[in-house]
């Protein structure tokens, strides 16, 4: 497929070409969170509505994914019940890598959620500032005609997302959650773990609870490290393991 940059608006820079470019990118970044979009496209068509109830995924960005490029999604070899994948460019050159299983019967604490308030001022995007515990929660209501739109701007067509919710739109309510929260300059999301546990109907009210389990410093960037459960309509569908660094090394 081609990606697209459906974030050059963004108030995250790294999807402005200038500003990318700024930090040492050919251009603007398409977002990580429409990659791994694009990456469960052959596990959903395998498995329909038993992967997005039951599955899992775990991608991890190798090299950025810029617009226009054709990636091609390839599922490869198996280990220890999972399948590997790898997000390609036309290079040949991997930009994503990662693997997916059915994971029934894989748990997490429920109890670990609660619903937090945001803060009234967002946490500087300094070292330090951003601590170990709850985030504020996020909401946001997804209609048919919204969610449409979106499946357009990735070149999704499996008829289960006509009233069912996509990854990718439950990835980036797992973004707003580190938006809402700290007060970022350009940042870039790096790795997400993704348990399936429900089908998330549209039209609904998707909910992000979020629970920062690290923060780090490595090669200069700062990194910070959230689980998320996200819900609709009261109901948990997805417990994400979500990494970004929230600033960038200043060369």
């Amino acid at each position: 497929m081609r990606a697209r940059n459906l974030a050059p608006d963004s108030d995250n820079k790294i999807h402005d070409d200038s500003v990318a470019q700024q930090f040492g990118f050919s251009g603007a970044l398409v977002p990580g969170v429409d990659v791994l979009a694009y990456a469960t496209h052959p596990f959903v068509a395998a498995g329909g509505a038993e992967f997005l109830s039951g599955g899992r995924l775990e991608g991890r960005f190798r090299r950025p994914v810029y617009d226009g490029d054709v990636v091609t999604v390839s599922p490869g070899f198996h280990e220890d019940g999972a399948t590997a994948f790898t997000v390609a460019g036309d290079d040949g050159e991997p930009r994503c890598v990662g693997r997916a299983w059915v994971a029934h019967g894989e748990t997490f604490d429920l109890r670990r959620f609660v619903v937090t308030p945001l803060p009234t001022t967002r946490l500087p995007a300094e070292p330090g500032a951003v601590q170990l515990g709850p985030f504020g929660s996020v909401e946001q209501a997804v209609d048919l005609d919204r969610h449409s739109a979106y499946r357009e701007g990735i070149d999704e067509d499996l008829p289960i997302y006509e009233k069912v919710a996509h990854p990718g739109a439950l990835l980036r309510l797992v973004n707003e959650l580190v938006v809402h929260n700290v007060a970022l300059g350009p940042w870039i999301h790096t790795s997400s773990d993704i348990r399936f546990v429900a089908l998330a109907p549209l039209p609904g009210m998707l909910h992000a609870d979020g629970i920062v389990t690290d923060v780090y410093e490595r090669n200069g960037h700062h990194y910070v490290r959230y689980d998320a459960l996200v819900s609709c309509d009261g109901t948990p569908v997805a417990f994400v393991d979500h990494t970004a660094i929230y600033r960038l090394r200043e060369d």
